[in-house]
């Protein structure tokens, strides 16, 4: 008897891409292969152990609706169970398919997980063609320095550079207002870039969430906890 009709789907016409699937990898021996996620959020959530945000970046992350992922902290990952839930996740329904039954990630659970505003605008836009020089002063403007040309690559930058920015900037009671909102849409880029929706390459952020951070008042209207769910679910 085909294996294939014993581990895989009884009814191809719903599941037809059994033949590309990893779970289809199992029935031929191939295991022991155990998925590695890339990360580009260690150094920062090290730093934030060794001294937490002053609490003026703090009340605009919460102003944002970041303020949830900061106090959730880095999550640590269980491979061998991200391995296991990428061998049952099926495209085809946006569902794992469990022997009990299927199951999928809701916006109610990115919301009671993190916080995150799932009410408002969508996040959207489209990748703007802007030279280097555009960009760094696009981030000078925005998150408070200018990143060398090698550190972007068209609009993302590179996460460690903002790291570097940010254990360079001390905020005190005295730092003015603009310096401190810099600061703030830096921590929120690399909560995105590292946390929310983090790059495969592990160590770049697009640019374009910049836009949404602009202005500081307005960015709680945009429905981040969509925006999250929509790019965990492909």
């Amino acid at each position: 008897m085909d294996r294939r009709a014993v581990y895989g789907p009884r009814d191809g016409t719903v599941l037809s891409q059994q033949s590309q699937h990893r779970s289809d990898e199992i029935l031929d021996g191939d295991i022991d292969e155990v998925l590695q996620a890339k990360r580009a959020d260690g150094k920062f959530w090290k730093n934030l152990r060794e001294q937490d945000l002053p609490i003026r970046v703090q009340q605009i992350l919460h102003q944002i609706g970041f303020y949830g992922v900061y106090r959730c902290g880095r999550i640590q990952y269980d491979c061998h169970l991200i391995t296991a839930l990428v061998e049952r996740w099926r495209s085809e329904t946006h569902s794992f398919h469990f022997r009990v039954g299927e199951a999928t990630i809701t916006l109610q659970d990115v919301q009671i997980i993190w916080g995150l505003p799932i009410d408002g605008e969508p996040v959207s836009g489209t990748d703007l063609e802007r030279t280097s020089v555009q960009w760094q002063e696009y981030c000078m403007q925005y998150i408070g320095f200018a990143p060398e040309e090698g550190e972007l690559k068209g609009s993302r930058l590179q996460v460690k550079a903002i790291i570097h920015h940010i254990l360079r900037v001390h905020i005190t009671p005295d730092t003015p207002h603009l310096t401190v909102v810099q600061y703030a849409r830096a921590v929120a880029l690399l909560l995105l870039g590292g946390t929310m929706c983090p790059d495969s390459s592990g160590n770049l952020v697009s640019l374009l969430y910049l836009a949404k951070l602009e202005d500081i008042v307005a960015a709680r209207n945009y429905s981040w906890g969509s925006a999250v769910l929509a790019f965990f679910i492909p």
